[in-house]
C-alpha cells in the first residue's frame, strides 16, 4: 500500500494485474487546487500520479439510455438516474469510461459494480467551468449481485 500526503492509502501496484483502489475521497480532493472557473488550476501530485495507471473503482454506475450495446458509461460516487433520482455528479465525483467490450444487457441494468481500467486524469474545461475530469480507458465491470 501507498500512503498520499498523510490523508489517502491506497493498495495495489498499478498495473493492470494489480490495480490501485482508488477511494473516492482522494479523487474529490483534487477540487481543494484545482478550480479553474476561480483561476486555482494545480492539480495535486497526488492525483496526477494516478494518470496512466491501472484503477479498480466502486461505484454507481449509468449507462446511456438510447444505446443498446454500450461502451461508455459513468462510474460515480453517489447514486443518480440521470433525471430525478439521487445526486447528479460532479467533475471531481464521477469518472467517464470507456469499456473494452460492450456491456451486455444485465451489466446495461445493473447500478452498482466495480471497474477496472487505465485512468487518465484528463480535465475538460469550458469558458473556465470544469466539465469533465477523469476518464477511465480499457475498462471491465463487475456488477454486484
Amino acid at each position: 500500500s501507498v500512503r498520499l500526503d498523510d490523508r489517502f492509502t491506497i493498495r495495489g501496484a498499478g498495473t493492470k494485474e494489480d490495480p490501485f483502489r482508488v477511494p473516492w475521497d482522494l479523487l474529490l480532493s483534487a477540487q481543494e487546487t484545482y478550480k479553474p472557473r476561480m483561476g486555482q488550476t494545480r492539480l495535486p501530485q497526488r492525483v496526477t500520479m494516478l494518470h496512466g495507471r491501472y484503477v479498480r473503482l466502486t461505484g454507481y454506475t449509468a449507462f446511456p439510455i438510447t444505446a443498446g450495446s454500450p461502451k461508455e458509461m459513468l462510474v460515480m460516487l453517489n447514486q443518480w438516474d440521470g433525471c430525478c433520482i439521487g445526486v447528479p455528479p460532479t467533475a471531481y465525483d464521477a469518472v467517464e469510461v470507456k469499456l473494452a467490450e460492450a456491456a451486455s444487457p444485465q451489466q446495461r441494468f445493473a447500478t452498482h459494480g466495480v471497474l477496472e481500467g487505465r485512468l487518465r486524469v484528463d480535465p475538460y474545461e469550458d469558458s473556465g467551468w470544469l466539465l469533465g475530469h477523469y476518464v477511465m480507458d480499457e475498462a471491465r465491470l463487475k456488477i454486484d449481485n
